[in-house]
């Protein structure tokens, strides 16, 4: 899939976000996407510093969020705020 546009949303809109799947990442990089978001992880839990979260919605759509992330299970994360996004919809975090 070609991403042409990035849709920027604010972490408050979350919520009311559908999330689609990411079907482009293979074994090693989504090896690479867990050590990014536990990096992001500790980030957040000492610095309280915010990353730059890349994602597909349901539709397909390329949308980015900065928030905290506070915890990483292993199908989810949760940002500051309580709000969760699925794993498997993230294409990258920018740290």
């Amino acid at each position: 899939m070609q991403v042409n546009t990035i849709t920027r949303v604010d972490k408050s809109q979350l919520n009311s976000i559908s999330f689609g799947r990411n079907l482009n990442l293979e074994k090693g990089s989504r090896s690479v996407l867990r050590y990014n978001l536990q990096r992001a992880l500790r980030l957040g839990n000492l610095y309280k510093s915010h990353v730059l979260i890349q994602f597909y919605n349901e539709d397909g759509h390329y949308m980015e969020t900065e928030a905290t992330i506070w915890a990483v299970s292993e199908k989810y994360i949760m940002i500051k705020g309580g709000m969760v996004i699925p794993i498997e919809s993230i294409v990258d975090v920018k740290i």
